[in-house]
């Protein structure tokens, strides 16, 4: 990694805040990659790829755009995003079947709890800029409201039933991650 990094820095001029943000994408991926393909497996053997899929699309779009509580090591970061996938595909849609309506409402009431809390951006990270910020701020307000319309117009669509309920369970414990995260950044820990 070393290598590449002095590279990037000799060959194009890279700034030493390029070249962590190289750094941090880098091993942010090779991480998020590793874990999504041991859950994929998972969820294969258990045959709950199709929600496994939603719930992963929907989390890695709100947790680009928005962020959250961060682990400070690999293997608590997996096991907390296996005990969100579990819950979110498994638990929560086996105690709890909210009807259309509930899903919406909830879904309004997430979306403007993200937007007024969020970005939390990962301390692992380099700060990002005012204008990333909001730009991040807008996305996942997009990225739950896209959900939304999709719940509003496809309510009469049982097939799809499953994969709104994962997607809604995902976004509520999305936003208690967020409401969590800004609390510790509030406390300073």
């Amino acid at each position: 990694m070393d290598k590449l990094i002095n590279s990037l820095k000799e060959t194009y001029g890279y700034t030493n805040y390029d070249l962590a943000l190289v750094k941090y994408a880098l091993v942010s991926i090779a991480s998020e990659l590793s874990k999504i393909m041991i859950l994929f497996l998972f969820y294969f053997i258990i045959n709950k790829v199709s929600v496994f899929i939603t719930f992963m699309l929907l989390l890695s779009f709100l947790r680009f755009n928005s962020g959250g509580f961060h682990c400070k090591h690999y293997l608590t970061c997996f096991f907390l995003t296996f005990v969100i996938s579990f819950l979110a595909i498994i638990v929560l849609p086996s105690i709890y079947k909210p009807n259309y309506l509930i899903i919406e409402l909830s879904t309004i009431i997430c979306l403007f709890i993200n937007y007024y809390i969020g970005p939390i951006a990962s301390p692992f990270r380099p700060s990002p800029g005012s204008l990333l910020l909001k730009h991040c701020k807008n996305n996942s307000f997009v990225v739950i409201f896209i959900f939304f319309i999709i719940v509003s117009i496809s309510n009469s669509h049982k097939a799809i039933y499953p994969l709104l309920l994962v997607g809604f369970w995902t976004i509520i414990l999305h936003t208690v991650q967020m409401i969590f995260a800004k609390i510790l950044l509030i406390k300073g820990g």
